[in-house]
């Protein structure tokens, strides 16, 4: 995981302001599914972690306030956007991506009970498009299948723990998917690793909501169609 500068502060968090956050874009599936949590929990569990982000995003606001204040009295650049980075890599609290998912009332399916490609690739796209929309974004994709990728994101990278950020902060998390363990001659992983090297290739997003195909072997094109932070 790394982080990255996206969108810079407007100015409206000045001093003493803690700003409300913004409207958050509404995720969901795309195909009838009926969740095994009762949709009472479901509701309940996603107002908590809901409230729990607002409650972390008036504190974000506080803290900053506080490092712009210490620096203007240890005479050091008070600049909002420096401090607003400053805390959210090196202090905001810690979350993993299934919290994340919670908010917008998503708990993924195991890729077993997923049998049909087409299920999925709209699950694979419905966890790409909340952990966006939660400020967590997907590099490096497009050697592996949709239902290798969705594993690797519910068996591993859904639980790895993250900072928890503001979509809308001036920091944007990125996960590179090529792993080394990918890298085998003539494999996949290999050729996108060398089109990488050879092309410094960084096409960009076709806009919210628009999903990439599916693919089921081989090397796709899945990332040019990646949503990315502020486009």
């Amino acid at each position: 995981m790394c982080f990255g500068t996206g969108r810079p502060d407007d100015g409206t968090q000045g001093q003493g302001t803690v700003s409300q956050p913004a409207e958050r874009p509404r995720v969901a599936r795309r195909r009838a599914f009926r969740s095994r949590v009762p949709e009472s929990q479901l509701d309940e569990m996603a107002a908590d972690m809901r409230r729990f982000r607002d409650e972390q995003h008036a504190e974000r606001a506080r803290r900053i306030d506080e490092l712009v204040e210490e620096a203007r009295r240890g005479g050091l650049d008070t600049d909002r956007v420096h401090w607003s980075m400053h805390y959210d890599m090196e202090c905001s609290p810690a979350t993993t991506g299934r919290a994340m998912l919670l908010e917008h009332r998503i708990v993924p399916v195991p890729p077993q009970d997923l049998p049909r490609p087409d299920e999925l690739h709209d699950e694979l796209w419905t966890v790409i498009e909340a952990l966006a929309a939660s400020g967590v974004f997907l590099l490096h994709t497009d050697h592996l299948p949709d239902r290798d990728l969705y594993a690797r994101l519910y068996y591993r990278i859904l639980d790895e723990p993250t900072r928890l950020m503001p979509p809308q902060s001036e920091a944007a998390e990125y996960i590179d998917c090529l792993h080394p363990m990918d890298l085998g001659p003539g494999s996949a992983g290999d050729l996108l690793h060398r089109r990488l090297a050879n092309t410094g290739e960084s096409a960009p997003a076709r806009g919210p909501g628009i999903r990439g195909p599916r693919f089921d072997a081989g090397l796709g094109e899945r990332d040019r169609w990646m949503p990315r932070p502020w486009a």
